[in-house]
């Protein structure tokens, strides 16, 4: 048995299996990524207090013996079995290490696969169906985001794709559509284009506010970020079926059909969530990258084609 068993054995330690499991659930719950194992971390203290170690437990440390260099070096016996655990699903294609997600994100984290992403969901019972609504970042899907928000803003760009039909029942498919979400919820800054709406669920598995396309699936639109914008579940609605539209430089368009609604309709107490976008020049809210705003070829087709003027 190794020094480094020993002492596991010692202090009475999680099993490295046990550890896995706990990683794969606190990644579910970080939203797919959880940093290196440093002092400080609140995922070490965290997973620490769920297997309700001691302080003896925590502060337990391993000592290593540099004989050329005349030093000691210690390293805490907690974060080592964290670490020894991250490796272990590293090498299961679990999760991506901390160096291989930094040359995709450029920050030095451990993020869960998508085969990692099915081993947590049944750890903790949530069926798979649920998989495309939540929004977790898998190494796969950040491939896509990554493709998504860095892609050159084409001129002549076609919000229509024509083979989205034979695609439909492909695992390529749901994953676009995943990092399609991931991507456009990302440049809203989480938030509705609209009203500005943010807020997340008490357990952090999901956002109120949804990824819509411009062009809906329905007529074969994009799973591009220039046929995308962030909108709350209300105003999303509210796009889809033409109470709503945006102009060539993003200002909110009203159906003048409002006007002749009941007065006790499109409200919620005092607001009026539809007259309230008729306020003169109102403007969305756009990312910081005028390269992944709206394209205007497929609001103008949104103009044409959904809005009810």
């Amino acid at each position: 048995m190794s020094y480094e068993s020993k002492m596991f054995e010692q202090f009475a330690m999680p099993t490295r299996k046990q550890v896995e499991q706990a990683l794969l659930r606190a990644l579910l719950k970080h939203g797919g990524i959880i940093k290196e194992f440093g002092a400080g971390e609140e995922i070490v203290d965290e997973i620490a207090s769920d297997f309700g170690l001691t302080e003896h437990q925590r502060s337990a440390f391993l000592r290593t013996v540099y004989r050329k260099e005349n030093r000691v070096k210690k390293a805490l016996l907690w974060h080592r079995l964290l670490f020894r655990a991250a490796d272990s699903l590293a090498k299961e294609k679990l999760v991506s290490r901390p160096t291989q997600t930094f040359q995709l994100t450029n920050k030095k984290e451990w993020m869960l696969t998508e085969k990692g992403f099915d081993e947590a969901l049944k750890l903790l019972n949530i069926p798979t169906a649920k998989k495309i609504f939540l929004p977790i970042k898998s190494y796969e899907v950040q491939k896509i985001v990554k493709q998504l928000s860095e892609s050159p803003r084409p001129e002549n760009y076609s919000p229509f794709d024509k083979g989205k039909k034979v695609r439909k029942a492909m695992v390529e498919s749901a994953i676009r559509t995943r990092g399609f979400r991931q991507a456009v919820i990302e440049a809203y800054s989480c938030k509705c284009a609209i009203c500005g709406m943010k807020i997340n669920s008490p357990d952090s598995l999901s956002w109120e506010v949804e990824a819509a396309h411009i062009v809906p699936h329905s007529s074969l639109g994009r799973d591009d970020i220039w046929n995308g914008i962030a909108l709350c579940h209300l105003h999303h609605w509210a796009f889809d079926i033409g109470w709503l539209t945006l102009l060539d430089n993003y200002t909110i368009q009203v159906s003048s059909q409002v006007h002749s609604l009941p007065a006790d309709y499109g409200r919620i107490g005092d607001y009026e969530f539809l007259r309230v976008c008729s306020i003169k020049n109102t403007r969305i809210l756009l990312p910081s990258k005028s390269e992944i705003h709206p394209h205007h070829n497929a609001i103008r087709w949104h103009r044409q084609n959904i809005f009810h003027q």
